[in-house]
């Protein structure tokens, strides 16, 4: 694995955590000038990004699945 700067290793922490999933606000937390543009940022990381993302799945697919059933089972409880 390549060495990451500062910047690009809290841009993919806030990336999966406070920005959810939002690279802009990601872009703008880890705390990228307002003339780098999300896009840059977002096509240096792509291998880790990626990376990343198939472990978030990994970890929350099945809760996520478990929550649309119980919702499709029982669709009334929303509300």
């Amino acid at each position: 694995m390549r060495k990451l700067t500062e910047k690009q290793e809290i841009f993919l922490n806030v990336l999966f955590e406070e920005a959810k999933g939002d690279a802009t606000k990601a872009r703008k937390l880890a705390g990228y000038a307002e003339t780098v543009s999300t896009s840059s940022v977002v096509n240096s990381l792509q291998d880790e990004i990626s990376e990343r993302t198939k472990k978030f799945i990994s970890t929350t697919a099945t809760k996520a699945a478990f929550s649309m059933k119980q919702i499709m089972d029982s669709p009334t409880d929303l509300g």
